[in-house]
């Protein structure tokens, strides 16, 4: 157990180790004016840089400080309006996105034929209006400069752009000949599918090339879950989970929070039961190696290795069947389970409302001992059913048995539609190695990346807001793919592809989802006329009733005592370090790799940019001898590979923890340098962990960019009033929130009631705008950030401006620890007792200190009471920042939508050309994605939260059109116009999955935010200050097994929660390289500064 002390202060939760250690680093980065460094231009002296850059400034006719503005443009009306459209009012469109086989609804916003956000769509069960991180970034795939604009042919040097006109008479001739030998030597590597469209072309492939072979490839598709319920059931299963019918939730190393394929839906249906509406809520407890989402949103959470679970798994298994065989074969495991009892005991106080959830990377035995303890609490058809899932059209291999023939040189063609399996592949397969062996390679992809790099043939493929198609989602419901824009670059899709391998009647994508559709619905005709079935299911994205049926079948039991034996004989020692490998938050499994808006991301756990790291606990990383930033080699099976480090609380003993999807080795502008590849260290019998590594740092170190401790609020400088006032998040279990509803409100201790400055008055205001967050069912996603970013233009800057603490999200996730105290001022920092998230964005402040001190009215209050920035008065003084104690503010260092988001730029921090290129304002193919409704705003100009102002205009106009057309006696009899609860929605609200973010007028006593508002566990962060912000926070509640945690927390009037600061002013130092912590884990250390270091 890894410990650190710190004075008496008050603090329950911190931002990080760093802070808690109180490292001179955090001080001086808390307490400086603006983030370390991002007030200099360049590390070098500034002297010689004006030296350097004179000449060019004075061509330019620019100086170092001066305003920028875009270029005068003009405006080309439509000389004939298209039927049907309005300019600038924005068209939506239903439509689906499909990853591993899983389409998840959407909800596209359009304007002028010009795709520029995507939402989820309400009417699609595989969403429910919300949307992932993920499906809001996708919109910057369409426009990425780096998406491949043609078909390439050959290889090496002899590789050359080429045409789809010879690409069709190349492959019409090919295909021909594969015909005539029935298909022998024809293989189709693919990525996991759902389309019934895609299932039609692969019965025509089985009739015209009965030799062909299909195979199926995802680097992180859970494989070991049809496994298992296949051995459980004896057929194609997939889980089918209600959590909100649950009252208890164990889940075996599942991160159903934040990397499940059915996400959206678990994470709403969690939330519901996380609602104290009737005195109780829902009890979730995490067994897992490493700090997830669904661990930290977890009531209680227990560290262990994942290879480790199946013996936890059997040991729960023997005692709610009475089996004891099944546990029998661990007992010599050395595996200790101290909280097996009380988790048996949970499950079986909840009969028929409990559910265990295992995650892939667990083996298949223990999906089936899931399904088998999920059957003996009577929760099977109550909390988790089963849907099953077609047979194969076609013959199917495996990818071993794939790069087997590839390596014998028996594939002739190998046809990959869509992947990267030159990267992601098991490094044991061969795989790059084995397609030079295969005689004609041929590759549809949106990039020209690894894997198009070694093949014959690249075809550039469309992306799905470019083509039709059709896919099912998680529940089995029937959807449709249908394109917002023409190919910008005429690619084509793999049902394209596929239909003119089969020499198709037709290789329109629409005329072939349309096919499909008829044979769905066979009373809709073959017409491929008007349909109203066809018609309904298009506009609302999903085909009503089609949703798979559920079962709840009998679980084998038979042969299981034998299947737990092999189990136990294939447990890995305790010999060096687990690798643990997992998806990443940002770019998944490297699909995302070359998206900015997901590289800028902040991991929800780490908080890390632009990087992957190897995340290793505090005791680990002092056994190791290694500290954040240190690169380490790993050798596992004889296989090395570098990476950095990074201490994390909340890992696993002797594990660590490695997110795939970095490391590529495709020359994208946004992902060429990000990260280290981990995928060399995965193998085909080890795809989710690994024993036996060996960490061993190589002396050098890395630049991590990690972000939680920019903008740090620091509510009082000194640790003397730190005992009466509030903390900034706020918890307690649900048994406190039974005996004492206002446990909130007795917290607050507002010395007075008067403001330092004149109150804004707001007399006249038809509206109240403002915000309620529920911290109760946040899970730190992410979704909102991307979905503010997307809505209003916000740039990225890139790795180097995110160390200089520079990033531009208007709105931030902070994420919180708390920490059992082993003995005073001294804590276990190896596992949090709590993780708390809490999304930071303007609090739109009646009493606004940032509009006190602008010497231009920059910053001003509107009559609804919105706290709104004229950007052409700015003029860049940053006063306002300096003084919004919420550190919510952001300043454009540069025209950041004309310069790459480089990831280190040294002297310049630019292009050389930055400073004397045409200021036309960035690559137009990237502007095709701006909102027209929110200005792109320029170097030298501050920018924040305005609570998407452009969408309360447009709710305000529509509200006024129907306003006006009321007889004059309505009109007389109204006090205002009312613009009804929920009809506007800020676009982080709109996201958010758990329906925690809910925007609206306060003025209405009936609006949903309203009665947030007024509910008893809601409060104001920072109210002490009394600038009356207008969104207001609901503390957490927990329920954990042991009940309240911390009861100290509560006793009297709850002083001990002071998180108000830090001991002592640092100055301004000057330090710059402040993106990374710098605490090193070491085991028992008693922190104390000596002489400016760490002792």
């Amino acid at each position: 157990m890894s410990s650190m002390k710190q004075g008496p202060s008050g603090r329950t939760y911190w931002r990080s180790l760093d802070e808690l250690a109180e490292t001179p680093e955090f001080k001086t980065f808390l307490h400086r004016e603006f983030p370390a460094g991002a007030s200099e231009l360049m590390e070098e002296d500034r002297r010689h840089f004006m030296k350097v850059m004179g000449a060019s400034m004075a061509l330019a006719g620019l100086g170092m400080t001066g305003c920028r503005r875009w270029p005068e443009e003009h405006i080309l009306p439509y000389s004939e309006r298209p039927e049907g459209t309005m300019p600038g009012v924005p068209d939506f469109y239903a439509t689906i996105m499909e990853v591993e086989g899983i389409a998840t609804g959407q909800l596209v916003t359009s304007y002028n034929g010009r795709p520029t956000k995507i939402d989820g769509n309400p009417d699609h069960s595989g969403s429910g209006g919300a949307s992932s991180r993920y499906g809001q970034a996708t919109i910057l795939d369409l426009y990425d400069p780096d998406r491949s604009r043609d078909p390439r042919n050959g290889f090496g040097e002899k590789r050359l752009r080429t045409t789809w006109k010879k690409w069709d008479k190349w492959s019409g001739e090919h295909f021909e000949a594969l015909r005539t030998n029935r298909g022998e030597g024809f293989w189709i590597l693919s990525e996991g599918t759902s389309s019934p469209s895609i299932r039609m072309q692969q019965a025509r492939l089985r009739e015209q090339f009965p030799e062909a072979t299909w195979v199926t490839w995802d680097p992180l598709a859970d494989t070991n879950s049809l496994a298992g319920l296949e051995s459980a059931f004896g057929g194609r299963f997939r889980p089918q989970y209600k959590i909100d019918n649950a009252k208890f939730m164990l889940s075996l190393d599942c991160d159903f929070l934040g990397m499940h394929p059915d996400m959206l839906v678990m994470a709403c249906d969690w939330a519901a039961g996380r609602q104290p509406d009737h005195g109780s809520i829902s009890r979730l407890i995490v067994v897992e190696p490493g700090l997830t989402a669904t661990g930290s949103s977890a009531d209680d959470r227990f560290g262990m290795r994942s290879a480790d679970i199946v013996v936890l798994a059997a040991r729960i298994a023997a005692k709610m069947t009475g089996n004891a065989a099944l546990a029998a074969p661990f007992e010599n495991s050395g595996v200790e389970t101290p909280f097996l009892d009380v988790l048996v005991e949970n499950i079986e106080a909840h009969p028929g409302e409990s559910v265990v959830l295992p995650g892939p990377s667990q083996p298949p035995i223990v999906h089936h001992l899931a399904a088998l303890i999920n059957e003996a609490s009577g929760s099977a058809g109550r909390t988790v059913s089963y849907t099953r899932l077609p047979s194969d059209v076609m013959q199917t291999a495996s990818i071993e048995a794939l790069a087997s023939a590839m390596h014998d040189g028996t594939v002739d063609t190998l046809l990959m539609l869509g992947g990267n399996p030159s990267y992601n592949m098991p490094a044991d397969l061969g795989f790059r190695e084995a397609l030079g062996k295969v005689a004609h390679s041929i590759h549809l992809s949106y990039e020209d990346n690894e894997t198009s790099q070694q093949s014959e043939w690249h075809l550039n493929r469309a992306h799905a807001l470019e083509c039709w198609g059709d896919g099912r989602a998680w529940d089995g419901t029937y959807g449709i793919c249908q394109p917002l824009i023409l190919p910008l670059f005429d690619g084509r899709s793999p049902l394209e592809i596929l239909a003119q391998v089969t020499a198709s009647d037709t290789t329109a994508g629409f005329e072939l989802v349309r096919q499909t559709f008829n044979t769905l619905k066979p009373e809709a005709g073959a017409s491929l006329g008007f349909d109203p079935e066809w018609r309904a299911t298009l506009h609302s994205g999903a085909l009503k009733d089609s949703a798979s049926v559920k079962e709840a079948p009998k679980v084998r039991r038979a042969g299981l005592d034998s299947m737990v034996t092999d189990a136990a004989n294939a447990l890995p020692g305790h010999d060096g370090v687990m690798l643990e490998f997992r998806g990443s938050y940002s770019v998944y499994d490297g699909r995302w790799a070359n998206n900015g808006w997901l590289q800028e991301l902040p991991d929800p756990m780490t908080r890390l940019t632009w990087d992957n790291a190897v995340i290793i606990g505090p005791s680990t990383a002092d056994t190791l001898g290694v500290a954040t930033g240190d690169m380490i080699t790993i050798t596992v099976g004889g296989v090395s590979i570098e990476a950095a480090a990074l201490v994390q609380t909340g890992q696993a003993p002797m594990t660590a923890s490695l997110a795939v999807g970095y490391g590529r080795r495709f020359a994208g502008r946004v992902c060429s340098g990000a990260g280290f590849d981990v995928y060399p260290l995965r193998t085909t019998d080890a795809l989710w962990s690994r024993g036996g590594a060996a960490i061993v740092p190589t002396g050098e170190t890395y630049p991590l960019a990690t972000v939680q401790d920019h903008f740090a609020i620091d509510s009082v400088g000194g640790q003397g009033i730190a005992e009466r006032l509030p903390v900034l998040f706020r918890e307690a279990s649900i048994e406190t929130y039974n005996e004492n509803p206002n446990f909130v409100k007795n917290q607050e201790h507002a010395a007075h009631g008067l403001s330092l400055w004149e109150s804004q008055q707001f007399d006249g205001a038809q509206y109240r705008w403002g915000m309620a967050i529920d911290l109760n069912s946040c899970t730190g996603c992410g979704a909102c950030v991307i979905a503010c970013q997307a809505e209003n233009n916000i740039p990225v800057v890139g790795k180097d401006q995110v160390l200089r603490g520079r990033e531009m999200h208007w709105l931030r996730c902070d994420r919180y620890f708390r920490f059992k105290e082993t003995s005073p001022g001294e804590y276990d920092v190896d596992q949090p007792a709590s993780v708390a998230f809490q999304p930071v964005s303007c609090q739109q402040c009646e009493n606004a200190p940032c509009e006190q001190v602008c010497p231009v009215a920059a910053t001003v209050h509107s009559m609804d009471g919105l706290n709104v920035m004229v950007y052409n008065r700015c003029v860049g003084t940053r006063y306002c920042s300096n003084n919004c104690p919420y550190k919510v503010r952001r300043f454009n260092y540069f025209d950041y939508f004309r310069r790459e988001p480089l990831r280190s730029t040294g002297f310049l921090q630019v292009q050389p050309d930055y400073y004397v290129r045409r200021q036309s304002g960035g690559d137009p193919l990237r502007r095709m994605q701006f909102n027209p409704e929110v200005t792109v705003r320029m170097r030298g100009v501050m920018e924040k939260c305005n609570f998407c102002t452009s969408r309360i205009q447009a709710a305000k106009i529509k509200a006024k059109n129907a306003w006006v057309k009321l007889p004059e006696a309505a009109k007389a009899k109204a006090k205002r116009i009312v613009i009804p609860d929920g009809s506007i929605n800020s676009a982080c609200a709109q996201a958010c999955t758990n329906d925690c973010i809910v925007f609206g007028d306060l003025m209405d006593p009936e609006a949903k935010v309203s009665k947030m508002h007024a509910n008893s566990r809601s409060y104001e962060l920072l109210g002490e200050l009394h600038i009356k912000p207008r969104n207001r926070y609901l503390a957490r509640l927990n329920n954990p097994i042991e009940g309240e945690r911390f009861p100290e927390d509560h006793e009297g009037h709850g002083h001990g929660h002071g998180d108000h600061g830090h001991d002592g002013h640092d100055g301004h130092d000057g330090h710059d390289d402040h993106g990374h912590g710098h605490y090193g884990g070491h085991a028992k250390v008693e922190l104390r500064v000596m002489g400016g270091r760490l002792a």
